[in-house]
């Protein structure tokens, strides 16, 4: 039985498909998506947030990997944090990757960067937490923990792109999203109690009412 399609990652699709498909290819797309060394000249500012939903013009049919993820992965996450929580752990985490990847401009090769793969690793790398033990069948045929399914496809995405001959920096925004998504839903200083080092508060022993008499109340 197929998801469904939750309203957050229906809309982070269509807002890609749309932006790739009509400004790719034209300059506003160019100046949407992450241009090299802009964001420290002072311009581009909304790049990094921008940069999310526009792909190159090679790269229009990777939006079909938007529907899948956002579909079959996004929308159970959805469901179960809620639209607002979904879409700023999403838009944040992509944010943020390629705001790195902006920042970190004078050390890395000249590449110009764009599309939502940031955002579909975050959704994947939140799968696998929270859906991590829910059995899922592939295709019918094969059946796998989602962690590992998940998985699976984040070593693909990003490995992939290096196999077709893409440049390595385009993985900076990919591992920054995947480390936030890690670092919200673990949340790994929860674990740690307050004071304590994680130790357990002592149980507190039960208050007992005592009786007074009726000189000392008096005193």
């Amino acid at each position: 039985m197929l998801p469904r399609f939750g309203k957050g990652s229906l809309a982070l699709l269509l807002l890609t498909l749309a932006a790739t498909a009509i400004l790719s290819d034209q300059p506003l797309g160019t100046a949407l998506r992450l241009q090299p060394g802009s964001l420290l000249r002072g311009e581009g500012v909304w790049q990094p947030l921008t940069a999310n939903f526009v792909y190159p013009g090679d790269g229009v049919g990777l939006v079909i990997g938007t529907l899948f993820v956002q579909w079959f992965f996004g929308s159970p996450l959805e469901a179960f944090w809620g639209t607002r929580r979904y879409l700023v752990l999403m838009i944040g985490a992509g944010t943020a990757g390629y705001l790195v990847y902006a920042l970190l401009a004078p050390v890395l090769p000249p590449v110009e960067h764009g599309g939502s793969n940031a955002m579909d690793l975050a959704a994947l790398t939140a799968f696998a937490v929270v859906f991590g033990k829910q059995e899922l069948s592939l295709l019918g045929a094969v059946n796998m923990r989602g962690r590992t399914l998940a998985g699976i496809l984040v070593v693909l995405g990003v490995v992939g792109p290096l196999g077709r001959g893409a440049q390595w920096p385009v993985v900076v925004p990919w591992l920054v999203s995947i480390a936030i998504a890690l670092l919200v839903t673990l949340q790994p200083w929860r674990g740690r109690g307050e004071g304590g080092g994680g130790r357990k508060r002592a149980k507190a022993k039960p208050s007992h009412l005592r009786v007074v008499p009726k000189d000392e109340l008096l005193n």
